[in-house]
């Protein structure tokens, strides 16, 4: 139902305008301006909430340019769109008081598959869990791989250049795009791809907001190469939007790709994207390796990332507990047989992947040469270790894994694990003694947490349980982030690793530093009224 005129406010009065128009414009979507539709959609996998003035569901690329064009009307200069897939961030990146416009519900199709040539073609709001499961029979696999893959779209992880377990073989999402197609805020829909610079000068020429933004794209990756090398760290995970450090491929072609990758909708609507696809892997095997402390098996990893693993995740004594009390454990039990007097205190998940058995065996034999060799001395904190081979035995170890964070809400009490802290990365090198630190600063606010994620890309989601019916408790939520964005900075590392920065934004400037304005003018150049997804 929608709300009477009259009983609004002037911001409410102008946004029921908005969508009054939109209507009346051919749109040919839903709109839902009622309470009980904006309140669903006012949160999502973080710990905010913010009340949006209504919620669009776009039907096709037609639909958002009739949008953003309505926007460009001055009486709606001010009107705020935020792009919406899954919401699944957990740094508040879909959430809005403007308008969400959620591409999910209609936008949702796989358009192309070209099982040939490896690649697909899909609408953004698909969800990657579908997109595998269609491209299955086919051999193939989108390798990004996410906790949450079975609700985030394709979408959404481009928008935060999404990665998780195996991103040290396969990379982030952004290695994955071949070609994109964006509504910018003028309504020209840009289809980005590498370009030579012929093509580039061909694009600058123009009048629109796309001839404009590569202007200014390019003259920064010119102008500012050294700052950026300086600035951006040489980290597995990057820097989530916008990455000025690969603006140019490899080969020397200009790249819009790298800036709206990880851009969290503030730069365009991205509608389409073409992708690549890899062959799934014939043969996997797991090393489940035990250890009595936390710290070896976060010193243990660099060790074993030599071994060229296809992943290594690593779990907590907490996570591990917790699974024990979990209807999960009746399928991985097996591989967690403790000798007499044991008291594991982490775990390393190390997988190989190929298609040569021979070669999966030879590296699993390596490392479990070395591990034999470790427990003879007698001077490891590593315990034992078991194998999983094939993928059944390896999906179900990783399905507890990707359930850690499930595992941790089952905690009894009033305090939950909530993510405020929990996307640091540094460089593998640096990641025990930054845990170590990070455990201090967490210990001295007497909280308790649970640790996991991917040591091999430095990498430890950590989740402190809070009261947040308790303000004292809230307030240490500011106190001990400021504490672990100086403790990142210290190790060389960034506070959003792969999960986008979303609110969190307010540390932007801290970790561009004075690349910071340059960041700006990219925003300011497709989005020059601030519409798009401000303070992400």
């Amino acid at each position: 139902m929608i709300p009477k005129l009259s009983d609004v406010s002037p911001v409410q009065t102008k946004y029921l305008s908005f969508i009054e128009r939109l209507n009346a414009s051919g749109f040919s979507g839903d709109t839902q301006p009622d309470y009980a539709n904006r309140v669903v959609l006012s949160t999502d996998n973080s710990i905010y909430q913010i009340l949006p003035q209504g919620v669009i569901y776009p039907q096709n690329i037609l639909d958002i340019q009739l949008l953003v064009k309505l926007s460009n009307q001055e009486e709606f200069n001010d009107i705020v769109l935020s792009p919406r897939g899954g919401g699944t961030g957990t740094n508040g990146q879909s959430l809005t008081d403007g308008l969400i416009v959620d591409l999910s519900k209609h936008m949702n199709r796989i358009l192309e598959i070209n099982a040939e040539e490896g690649w697909t073609r899909v609408e953004a709001g698909v969800v990657k869990d579908q997109l595998n499961k269609a491209i299955q029979p086919h051999g193939l696999f989108f390798a990004p791989e996410l906790s949450t893959s079975n609700r985030a779209t394709i979408g959404g992880m481009i928008n935060t250049d999404a990665s998780g377990q195996g991103s040290v073989m396969y990379g982030k999402t952004r290695d994955h795009v071949l070609s994109l197609k964006t509504v910018l805020l003028d309504g020209h829909l840009l289809e980005s791809a590498p370009i030579d610079d012929e093509t580039l000068a061909e694009i600058q020429s123009g009048s629109d907001y796309s001839a404009h933004a590569h202007r200014i794209v390019d003259s920064i990756q010119k102008s500012k190469a050294q700052q950026i090398k300086d600035t951006f760290p040489a980290l597995n995970r990057c820097l989530t939007g916008y990455d000025l450090a690969h603006i140019r491929t490899e080969d020397g072609r200009f790249n819009m790709n790298s800036v709206l990758c990880g851009s969290e909708g503030t730069l365009g609507f991205i509608v389409e994207a073409k992708v690549n696809l890899l062959p799934i892997p014939t043969y996997a095997a797991l090393v489940n390796i035990r250890y009595d402390s936390f710290e070896g098996s976060l010193r243990h990893a660099r060790e074993l990332l030599a071994t060229k693993p296809t992943s290594i995740e690593t779990v907590d004594s907490k996570v591990l507990g917790l699974a024990k009390g979990d209807i999960i454990w009746n399928s991985v039990s097996e591989f967690f047989l403790e000798n007499p007097g044991e008291n594991i205190q982490g775990i390393n998940l190390v997988e190989y992947t190929g298609n040569d058995e021979k070669e999966v065996a030879d590296k699993i034999k390596i490392l479990t040469d070395k591990l034999d060799n470790l427990a003879k001395q007698g001077d490891s904190s590593t315990l034992g270790y078991t194998i999983a081979m094939g993928h059944d035995c390896v999906n179900k170890l990783w399905a507890m894994r990707k359930k850690s964070v499930g595992l941790l809400g089952n905690a009894k009490g009033e305090k939950r694990p909530i993510p405020f802290v929990e996307d640091t990365a540094v460089p593998p090198e640096n990641l025990a003694d930054f845990i170590m630190e990070f455990r201090e600063v967490l210990d001295s606010y007497k909280v308790q947490y649970g640790m996991f994620g991917h040591v091999d890309a430095g990498v430890l989601h950590v989740r402190p349980a809070l009261d947040l019916k308790e303000k004292s408790q809230e307030k240490k939520i500011r106190a001990i982030t400021d504490k672990v964005v100086a403790l990142t900075q210290k190790y060389n590392g960034l506070l959003w690793g792969e999960h986008g920065k979303g609110v969190r934004s307010e540390y932007a400037p801290a970790f561009f530093g004075e690349l910071y304005p340059s960041i700006q003018q990219v925003k300011g150049a497709f989005d020059p009224r601030n519409q798009l997804n401000p303070a992400r």
